[in-house]
């Protein structure tokens, strides 16, 4: 939000002459891929929203920033004759997708292609609950425990390549632009292991991504 608003203010002091060159607005979509993220009964959701800059440049190019934000989740379960335990990792994560983009030429329709950089950082945590049979004369011990993913994370931040192709529609001093996204994660994704007996569940996910996104700024 504050991001957003610094946005808000940088856009109302930039003089009239540029900021024909600068478009300000939101970008939304939701994931698209069968790739989910957790290992067991997946909670993450696939929507994805957050504020947009685009600088136009000669030559029909241009520069698009986000500041994308989403949630991840998941919860496991371990039940034997002598252990119950829930596991459930919770997390926010932001992308920072840098674009350069060719827009075709025309009228009110242009049609554009783009390639660029989007780094994405997680921050969250997995808690533990659970109860296990410790004796047939101690009876039954209860534990709470909580692990923080991005200090536990074997890859706290995941680099990913994108390309992009879409149409642009212009309204006046609207652009409204649907288009189709495709990330390469390396690494994946930040690989969180909770430890318990239902230590098997983490946080993780494939390296390819396809996503619906509908963006709209103005200029």
């Amino acid at each position: 939000m504050r991001f957003f608003l610094a946005l808000m203010l940088l856009f109302a002091f930039v003089p009239p002459a540029a900021a024909q060159l600068v478009g300000l607005g939101v970008e939304g979509g939701a994931r698209v891929s069968t790739d989910v993220f957790g290992t067991a009964n997946p909670e993450s959701k696939r929507y994805i929203v957050g504020p947009r800059v685009d600088v136009h440049l000669p030559r029909n190019f241009s520069v698009e920033v986000d500041a994308l934000y989403r949630t991840f989740g998941f919860t496991g379960y371990e039940t034997s004759t002598v252990i119950n335990e829930i596991v459930r990792g919770r997390s926010n994560s932001w992308e920072l997708p840098t674009l350069i983009k060719y827009r075709y030429p025309g009228f009110l329709a242009h049609p554009f292609i783009g390639a660029g950089y989007d780094p994405r950082f997680v921050h969250g945590n997995t808690v533990t609950n659970g109860s296990y049979v410790s004796g047939v004369t101690s009876g039954v011990t209860t534990y709470t425990y909580l692990t923080n993913q991005q200090s536990a994370a074997s890859y706290p931040v995941s680099n990913g390549a994108v390309v992009n192709g879409g149409m642009d529609f212009v309204v006046g001093p609207v652009h409204i632009a649907p288009e189709l996204r495709y990330i390469h994660w390396t690494p994946p994704f930040l690989n969180v292991n909770p430890g318990g007996s239902a230590g098997s569940y983490k946080f993780n996910s494939g390296h390819n991504e396809l996503m619906v996104l509908f963006g709209v700024t103005w200029h």
